[in-house]
């Protein structure tokens, strides 16, 4: 009844030495959707662990065929709501999904992966027309970077830089305080 499980011999006298041209791209087609899915689920694990919302980002990824037995993929990040912060941290958060890629399934080399960004039509960028030219001048000046915190200071914040005493004349401005009595040596006894 279940004859075709089983392994027949091949009828011509040769024995079959290469994998027929169908199954091929079969077993590559089940490792390209693996992958895929690979993908996804790291993404998702990757924002959780960094705290980014899951519906923030989303992930397709694509198929460039380079020959009959290699691909490479292309790994879309799409964003789904604007947020100024997130661009700002893409390039780090395309590093980490690669780190993280290569920590769930080491096997595979994953720095060959092509990673773009896409914009969703409806993300919710508020700038949707470019800038004045003269925008793109201004900012190529660099903003100077805040001035580091020693290591042992501990506050969150600087201090207020101290006021300056005023520059008045020696009898105008006495700073030492009204009805001050020296303080009387006592003796040893």
């Amino acid at each position: 009844m279940f004859d075709f499980f089983k392994a027949k011999p091949p009828k011509s006298g040769r024995a079959a030495t290469t994998t027929p041209a169908a199954a091929a791209p079969t077993s590559t087609r089940q490792h390209t959707h693996i992958q895929r899915e690979l993908v996804r689920v790291v993404l998702k694990d990757t924002l959780r662990q960094h705290g980014v919302p899951a519906g923030w980002i989303g992930c397709e990824v694509l198929v460039a065929p380079k020959r009959v037995s290699d691909e490479d993929l292309i790994v879309q990040l799409v964003i789904l709501k604007w947020n100024d912060a997130l661009l700002r941290y893409a390039p780090a958060l395309e590093r980490q999904l690669l780190l993280d890629l290569d920590r769930f399934d080491p096997t595979v080399n994953h720095s060959k992966y092509m990673v773009s960004w896409r914009f969703a039509p409806d993300c919710g960028c508020p700038l949707m027309e470019m800038p004045d030219p003269k925008y793109w001048a201004q900012a190529a000046h660099p903003v100077p970077a805040p001035e580091p915190v020693a290591i042992l200071d501990r506050r969150r914040s600087r201090r207020p830089k101290r006021p300056e005493k005023p520059d008045l004349p020696g009898p105008a401005y006495d700073d030492s305080p009204q009805n001050f009595a020296p303080t009387k040596l006592s003796p040893l006894r």
